[in-house]
């Protein structure tokens, strides 16, 4: 679902924002039955092990995904930003495979993670090296500089404390049930039992490229 008079990019940090007061690839794993390391509970430099995957057929991660409940209004909030004329673009610093399918689920534009490889439908346990904060705003810029949108055209919603360099680069970051060392680091902050919460302040981001 593409638009050709698009007028700007959301940034979706998925795995801090989606799932309502844990990692969303922390709740992946530990439903797929997978041994759960701390590093999940919130994505940092050295990022989750890959080796826990090992044998893990994609199926099975595919429909754990299709079946999640997750934060309400997703669907609504991705198709209010291409009603809107706002490309809606989902990142995470874990998994490409979880990001992927919740971007096929919802209508992401596109998506950006850490590869996890994979061989005749099942995970290997292999992986690229860890997606860190820096690797995720570099991703932003890219996808930005892409669809010709400038960067004040953009805004970036995350609640994880490496989502910093992301709001940094946008012109509108905005913390969604952020602790306060987030919000610090964002333009706004908005709080909500919906994704749509979030619709006011994308006004906002949609008010600059008139």
């Amino acid at each position: 679902m593409f638009m050709s008079d698009h007028v700007g990019v959301v940034f979706f940090s998925v795995d801090c924002v989606l799932s309502e007061g844990c990692s969303l690839t922390r709740l992946v794993e530990e439903r797929l039955g997978l041994r759960v390391s701390e590093s999940t509970a919130e994505p940092d430099d050295t990022g989750p092990d890959a080796d826990r995957w090992a044998g893990v057929p994609e199926s099975a991660l595919h429909a754990e995904l299709d079946g999640l409940s997750l934060l309400p209004g997703v669907q609504e909030t991705v198709d209010w930003c291409w009603r809107t004329g706002l490309v809606p673009i989902a990142l995470s610093l874990t998994w490409t495979p979880i990001v992927a399918r919740l971007a096929e689920r919802f209508g992401f534009h596109s998506y950006s993670g850490r590869p996890l490889e994979t061989s005749q439908g099942h995970f290997t346990g292999r992986a690229t090296r860890p997606t860190n904060a820096a690797d995720q705003r570099r991703a932003a810029l890219r996808r930005a500089d892409e669809l010709g949108v400038p960067l004040t055209a953009c805004a970036a919603v995350g609640a994880c404390p490496d989502d910093g360099p992301l709001f940094d680069a946008v012109g509108i970051g905005i913390a969604f049930n952020a602790a306060d060392e987030v919000r610090a680091l964002a333009d706004t902050a908005v709080d909500g039992d919906d994704l749509r919460a979030l619709i006011p302040a994308l006004e906002q981001l949609k008010a600059r490229t008139r």
